[in-house]
Order: C-alpha cells, then structure tokens, then sequence
C-alpha cells in the first residue's frame, strides 16, 4: 500500500500504523469514516455492523460500549433510561451484565461506591450493608490520624 494511497482517509500516520498493523484496508478506513482504526477493528472483530456502528454512534455512544451493551442485550432506549438515572454507557452495560438494575445501582452510588466497585462487590457476592460496615470499619481505623 502506497503513502499516497493512505493520504485520501485523512488519518495521521499514527493512525495509519495502526490501520495496517490492524490489516485495514484503505477501502475499510474509508468506508467505515469517521471511526478510528481499532474502532473498526474492535467492531468488526465483535461482529458489531457498520450500520448498527453509526446507529450507536449517533447516540453518543462510543463503540467499545455499543460492543458490550450488544454482547449483554442492552438496547439504546434501555440504556437512555440508565443515562437519565446518571449513569453512563460502561456503568449500565455493566451494571446488566452483574444483573443489577438501575435502582440496585443507585442505591449503591448513592451509599458513596462508583459503579465499578459496586459491581465488583456485587460479583464477589457482598451485600449492600456488609459492604458500609466494611468500609467504614477501614475510615474508622484511621481516625486518630485527623487530629
């Protein structure tokens, strides 16, 4: 592939590198405009669709979360009903995949855990109120340091 060939899809030579080191071809670059190299590889390789790409896209999702959100059966209206809860693409892709729901959630985010954490606690089969006396049983025993 010549230089000049890459030159039409606009993209940096980092980029570039990365299209080729991905095995893109110009064509691929250019027919899956305006997403990035390893966007289109990532898609691809998860079997996500060019249309079902834009479709996410067009809601502001990027696509490693449009390919998750897929892989666990999250729709995009699903998924603005977890936005309109605050919570962002990553968090309710999560969030349904450790089965939790959004008020499960909140309520958890609520108590002071990012979604991460909650769901890691959630997966390692902690409740709610176990995981508050964890925690502040560990702030209670540095409390004598605020002085």
């Amino acid at each position: 592939m010549r230089a000049d060939d890459w030159a039409a899809t606009g993209l940096d030579p980092l980029d570039v590198a990365d299209a080729i080191g991905l095995r893109l071809t110009v064509e691929d670059v250019l027919t899956w405009a305006p997403f990035r190299p390893l966007e289109i590889h990532w898609a691809r390789r998860h079997g996500l669709s060019l249309p079902e790409a834009r479709r996410w896209a067009g809601e502001g999702v990027p696509i490693r979360d449009a390919v998750r959100a897929v892989a666990v059966g999250l729709g995009i209206q699903e998924l603005h009903r977890w936005e309109e809860h605050g919570f962002n693409a990553s968090d309710a892709w999560e969030a349904k995949e450790t089965g939790l729901g959004i008020e499960e959630a909140a309520e958890w985010r609520e108590a002071g855990f990012v979604v991460p954490d909650a769901l890691q606690l959630v997966r390692d089969r902690w409740t709610l109120d176990a995981a508050i006396v964890a925690r502040n049983a560990g702030i209670d025993r540095y409390r004598h340091r605020q002085a």
